[in-house]
C-alpha cells in the first residue's frame, strides 16, 4: 500500500500503459460477460463523487466507468454488453464480489495487501489518492478534536477506524456508527465532537446535506508519527486468486489505456477542492 501512494497516480497510468500495449486475452469472467451480453458492477450509493443518487438517479464516476467498461468489452461481440448496477455498503460488497453476484465493486475502497488476503481479491491499481480526515463545527467542537477531549465518531471495521484508533485517544472513539449519513447527522446534531473519514467523501456528504463548511465546519486531518497523513489509493474490488490474475489485467489495462476511462476519471475526480489537492500532495511526495 505503502508503494502505491507513493506513485502519482498519472506515472501510474503511464507505467500501464507501457506493460499494457496490447488488448488483453478474454479471461473467463469476460468471457462470462460476453456471454450473458451484462456486467453486474456493485456501487455504493452513499459516496459522493463515485456512486450516489440524485433525484433517485445513478451519477458519479463509477456509474460512468461501468459503462465504459460495458462499452470496452462490447469491442469484438454482436450485441452490445448491458449494465446492471447492484447497490453495495462498507460491509457487502467483499461477498458481493466473492460470491459473483457482482464482476467487480467500483466505490472508495482503500487498497491495501491485508484486505486482499484477508477477503480473498484482488484490487485494481489506485484510481484516486485521498487521507483519512475529520470534520467538526468551527470553534468549541474544533478545538475539543485538536485537543483530543471530544467524541469522534467513525464507521466501524474500516480504515478510518484504524487510522484514529491510531492517532487519536481510544475512549474517545464512538464506532457505533454503519454509515457516513448516520455519523454526519450526529455531528450534526450535536452527539459527537467530530466525525472520521476520507476527506473527500467527507466533504462530498458535507455538500449533499447542505452543510455550510466554508463558515461552520472544518475538516481536521490525523497524521501519523512521521507527520504525514494516513493516505488512502482507491482501487476497483474485483475476485481474487490466479484464476482471475487476467481479468486484474484487463481492468489495469482499461484503466491504463481506454481514452474513454481517463476522460471520465478527470471529469469526476480531477480538480475537486484545494483540500483534496493538498492531501494528493501530501500522501504522493517523496
Amino acid at each position: 500500500m505503502n508503494k502505491k501512494l507513493k506513485i502519482i497516480i498519472v506515472s501510474s497510468l503511464a507505467f500501464l500503459a507501457a506493460i499494457f500495449p496490447q488488448k488483453i486475452s478474454h479471461a473467463e469472467i469476460e468471457q462470462t460477460i460476453i456471454r450473458r451480453e451484462l456486467i453486474k458492477v456493485g456501487v455504493r450509493g452513499d459516496s459522493p463523487w463515485f456512486g450516489f443518487r440524485n433525484d433517485g438517479e445513478w451519477t458519479g464516476y463509477c456509474i460512468d466507468i461501468a459503462y465504459a467498461l460495458a462499452e470496452s468489452l462490447s469491442g469484438n461481440t454482436i450485441n452490445p454488453i448491458m449494465v446492471k448496477l447492484i447497490t453495495s455498503t462498507t460491509q457487502s460488497r467483499w461477498d458481493m464480489v466473492t460470491s459473483g453476484m457482482v464482476d467487480l465493486e467500483c466505490g472508495p475502497n482503500t487498497i491495501s495487501a491485508e484486505r486482499e488476503a484477508k477477503h480473498g481479491v484482488y484490487f485494481s491499481e489506485p484510481f484516486f489518492i485521498t487521507a483519512t480526515q475529520i470534520l467538526a463545527k468551527k470553534g468549541r467542537q474544533e478545538e475539543d478534536v485538536n485537543a483530543g477531549n471530544g467524541i469522534v465518531g467513525v464507521v466501524k471495521n474500516t480504515t478510518n477506524e484504524r487510522d484514529l484508533q491510531s492517532a487519536y485517544p481510544e475512549g474517545k472513539i464512538d464506532n457505533k456508527y454503519l454509515s457516513r449519513e448516520q455519523g454526519l447527522k450526529a455531528l450534526v446534531d450535536g452527539e459527537v465532537s467530530g466525525f472520521a473519514s476520507d476527506g473527500t467523501l467527507l466533504l462530498g456528504s458535507a455538500y449533499i446535506m447542505n452543510l455550510d463548511r466554508e463558515n461552520d465546519y472544518t475538516l481536521i486531518t490525523i497524521n501519523q508519527k512521521n507527520g504525514r497523513p494516513f493516505c488512502a489509493g482507491y482501487g476497483f474490488i474485483l475476485p481474487g486468486g490466479k484464476d482471475n490474475s487476467r481479468w486484474e489485467r484487463y481492468i489495469n489495462d482499461f484503466l491504463a489505456n481506454d481514452k474513454k476511462a481517463q476522460r471520465i476519471r478527470k471529469k469526476w475526480l480531477g480538480d475537486l477542492s484545494e483540500n483534496s489537492q493538498r492531501l494528493y500532495d501530501a500522501c504522493t511526495q517523496e
